[in-house]
């Protein structure tokens, strides 16, 4: 065990340990002094009542200006817009368009001007092209301004994931990523409250709809102005931070990244090199996973979108219909923390990732089947607490599995075409199919079962490829260890000395 630099006076440190003679050293900060974890614990929560708390509003945010336009599809909007049955599914589709492809592009330009200030940005942009949609009148209007919304909520998520790896050492960021990433399905529970409300609003020269559009765009711009003054740009300058508390944030983060394999000081802003991108396109092993990611986010976007229309289906109207599509998101954000927390406590990926995907299969089983609307509402929870899970899971699977921090940016963000789910749920629930949505709902649970399928299938590659790199190394000299540790001929988990996390 090593120790880098001076607890007393940074209270940081980098612990180095080995585990068997076949496993690489992994690197990690961790207090040791009863003072370091003092302030680790004063730093840490003030990182999570500040910056976790912001961006986890932001994201509610976010989440409900992309969303809501599944709730005015249970009112006039249709009528009063001039538009066609199909022209909302098709809006929802086309924003994927610019809100998957802009997403790495966005993340850069967050990366040179300041996460913060880019957040704050988009925010006021995507909040007025939500008001603008109160002024829809035809479907162009309406796809252009989608296709707008998408291009400037594409980078939110990615470079609000990479501030906060700039925050948080590793092992004290992945419960802080689950209960941001957690903020979407509670932006389904809001949207639907906002949505009830204001839709018994009644004004003679607005619509019910056209009031949603622009209160819940308003709100996105408000939050853009609190994020500006209240998210520090440095951890150094961070206004809320003590003199020996942002000395030791700074310290730890340092220690974090220090010895990290093929890392020098510049850390997460070093640049992503052509060997990071190619290592990335062929890594077919974690494109893999990223396809069967997209057939795990289906009923996210599936329901995210059109948890009205599918409650309405159920046989609940109207206003009604947006206020019985509460309660499900919230059960999805409390299975989603279940699941993150036993994947975390158990160091596990792949079974609770389909686990939860079984369970979201079962909910969709029984809505499919029954023609009890009680029982197929309750199932609609059933299905939410688990659809929410592999999102998250499967960030931290990749990114676990990823230890060349280049290799991971781009990782990361080709993970980003998960969200061609929503292209895939645009193109199934469609009014056609109403009032059960039972061919829809029958197609996403065909699709995820695919994909619990994959999830399961490389779970037993990663393990053969374990233990065949076990048996390599099991004669191995401590040179050889040391020469493939050292070497750049292999890198990350390339190195017969890494061993999979699955």
């Amino acid at each position: 065990m090593a120790s880098l630099g001076d607890d007393s006076e940074k209270g940081a440190s980098l612990v180095v340990e080995r585990v068997g003679p076949s496993q690489e050293p992994v690197t990690a900060y961790e207090p040791k002094t009863e003072e370091a974890k003092a302030l680790d614990r004063a730093v840490n929560i003030k990182l999570d009542f500040i910056v976790v708390l912001v961006l986890a509003i932001d994201f509610i945010l976010c989440g409900i200006d992309k969303t809501n336009i599944g709730y005015v599809a249970t009112t006039s909007m249709v009528k009063d817009a001039h538009l066609k049955p199909d022209d909302i599914p098709d809006s929802v589709s086309l924003l994927s368009v610019t809100f998957i492809t802009l997403q790495p592009f966005s993340t850069a330009i967050g990366r040179r001007v300041g996460p913060k200030y880019w957040i704050a940005f988009m925010m006021v942009c995507w909040g007025t092209v939500c008001m603008a949609h109160a002024v829809v009148h035809n479907r162009g209007t309406l796809i252009a301004l989608r296709l707008l919304l998408g291009a400037f909520e594409a980078g939110f998520v990615p470079t609000s994931f990479y501030y906060m790896s700039t925050i948080y050492p590793k092992y004290s960021l992945g419960f802080r990523l689950g209960l941001f990433a957690g903020m979407y399905s509670i932006a389904g529970a809001f949207a639907g409250l906002i949505a009830y409300g204001i839709f018994h609003i009644r004004n003679s020269s607005v619509h019910n709809w056209q009031l949603l559009f622009i209160i819940e765009g308003a709100l996105s711009v408000f939050m853009a102005a609190v994020t500006v003054l209240v998210l520090p740009a440095r951890l150094e300058s961070a206004w809320f931070f003590k003199p020996a508390e942002a000395a030791h944030a700074v310290a730890r983060m340092e220690a974090d990244v220090a010895g990290a394999s093929h890392e020098d000081a510049r850390g997460n802003n070093a640049p992503i090199t052509r060997r990071d991108v190619l290592d990335a396109v062929t890594d077919w092993k974690k494109l893999l996973t990223i396809v069967c990611n997209v057939l795990a986010t289906l009923p996210v976007s599936a329901f995210g979108y059109f948890m009205p229309l599918i409650v309405q289906g159920l046989g609940y109207k109207g206003v009604n219909a947006s206020l019985m599509s509460v309660s499900p998101f919230v059960v999805g954000a409390c299975g989603l923390f279940c699941f993150v927390w036993s994947s975390d406590h158990f160091k596990e990926r792949s079974i609770h990732t389909a686990s939860s995907m079984m369970l979201a299969i079962v909910g969709l089983i029984v809505m499919c089947v029954s023609k009890n609307p009680e029982l197929r509402y309750a199932f609609v929870h059933i299905c939410l607490a688990g659809a929410f899970t592999a999102g998250p899971l499967i960030v931290a699977w990749l990114a676990g599995n990823t230890p060349e921090k280049g290799m991971r940016a781009i990782i990361i963000g080709m993970n980003g075409w998960s969200n061609l789910a929503g292209v895939i749920a645009g193109q199934l629930f469609k009014p056609k199919y109403g009032p059960s949505y039972k061919y829809p709902l029958t197609v996403v649970m065909v699709l995820i079962a695919f994909g619990a399928c994959g999830f399961l299938s490389m779970r037993l590659l990663l393990m053969w490829i374990n233990r065949r790199r076990a048996r390599t190394t099991a004669t191995w000299t401590d040179e050889q260890f040391r020469e493939e540790n050292e070497s750049d001929a292999r890198r990350g988990d390339a190195k017969l000395t890494f061993r999979y996390g699955y």
